[in-house]
């Protein structure tokens, strides 16, 4: 069976709207999940860290590599 150009197209319109219809849904369903949340704040606690690694160790935060202080 042959397919005339617009026939396809109108085809292929449908299938998008339905896919995107799916995955707004989709998005939708799983955005109030607590794990981004967990991460998020576990990004948050591992930057505080690093940052208060940098504060104790006292090194300049432009110095690339620099683990030691030159006494």
């Amino acid at each position: 069976m042959d397919l005339n150009p617009y026939a396809l197209e109108l085809i292929v319109q449908d299938k998008l709207a339905r896919l995107r219809a799916e995955a707004a849904r989709h998005a939708l369903a799983t955005r109030h999940e607590s794990p981004t949340r967990r991460l998020r704040l576990r990004a948050r606690v591992g930057l505080a860290l690093m940052r208060l690694g940098r504060w104790v160790r006292g090194a300049d935060p432009g110095a690339r590599g620099a683990l030691t202080r030159a006494s």
